[in-house]
């Protein structure tokens, strides 16, 4: 996967519906080009929406997506292209499952999603979206444009503490998606992953950076992510270098949308270390 030769002027996707754009290499395997080149590794988020959407492009027409869950292997470098292989499980009635793995020069991603096609039914659910203002009126949060694209965030006001990452936002996508409900499902999935749970947990300001490991995400409700979500975020547990949280998003009317939770490394003497190493080189 060394072989792809950009022009000086090319930069890649610039929005959440550009990612979504995939080349298609035979009726299982897709392409995805490399985005800008950056120091920091491939946004989980990323990685996960465009496995998604090439599992999406192999069942049948009318089932969308509801589940997906996500190993990350290793971290995934920018500047590579990234090949997506779906292995189609089953194709039932009313279901489909699908593996999906994503490789550069080594696996960097397995996921498993599952995909329904529609019907009516009871509507419940249990947790209320917090009360918090809405996005009118509040002011930009600055997200990093080469790793999240087009994603819009507003930073409600949060009486729980956090460090350095936001765990309660208004996200939204800029550029319009299409239609098709796997396109917006797949925005969804890439929102779920932008902040972490974690950053509430006592210890995260020792802990440093938190690498994800795995990553799951259940779709309840048809999501239109070019309007404002509200992501919220808290922590499990964390325990023997591992931490847990896990989140909802609701659509501004307080309607669940989606209920995620993920893994993710979270040792504060690695932290330290890396601090230490930082430390030494600088002085």
């Amino acid at each position: 996967m060394t072989d792809w030769a950009g022009s000086a002027e090319d930069n890649g996707p610039t929005s959440v519906a550009q990612l979504l754009t995939l080349t298609q290499l035979s009726p299982n395997a897709y392409f995805t080009e490399p985005v800008r080149t950056g120091r920091r590794p491939l946004f989980g988020g990323q990685l996960v929406a465009q496995a998604i959407r090439a599992a999406a492009h192999t069942v049948p027409e009318g089932r969308v997506l509801h589940s997906m869950h996500a190993y990350f292997l290793r971290p995934g470098q920018p500047h590579q292209p990234t090949v997506l292989r779906v292995q189609p499980d089953t194709d039932g009635r009313r279901y489909s499952t699908r593996r999906v793995t994503a490789t550069q020069t080594a696996e960097i991603l397995q996921l498993s999603c599952s995909f329904v096609r529609p019907k009516s039914g009871p509507d419940y659910q249990a947790p209320a979206m917090p009360t918090v203002p809405g996005p009118e009126g509040l002011p930009d949060y600055p997200l990093d444009p080469d790793r999240l694209f087009d994603l819009e965030a507003r930073l409600p006001e949060d009486p729980r503490p956090w460090y350095r990452w936001p765990a309660r936002l208004w996200v939204r996508v800029r550029e319009p998606l299409t239609a098709d409900p796997n396109d917006r499902a797949c925005a969804v999935t890439f929102l779920s992953d932008v902040c972490t749970g974690l950053s509430r947990a006592p210890h995260v300001e020792e802990a440093g950076l938190l690498p994800s490991l795995d990553h799951s995400v259940w779709l309840h409700r048809p999501a239109h992510p070019n309007d404002w979500m509200l992501l919220d975020l808290d922590p499990i547990s964390t325990a023997a270098g591992r931490g847990v949280y896990t989140g909802r998003i609701f659509n501004a009317d307080g309607t669940l949308l989606a209920t995620l939770v993920q893994e993710s490394l979270f040792d504060p003497s690695r932290g330290k270390a890396r601090r230490a190493d930082v430390s030494a080189q600088s002085s």
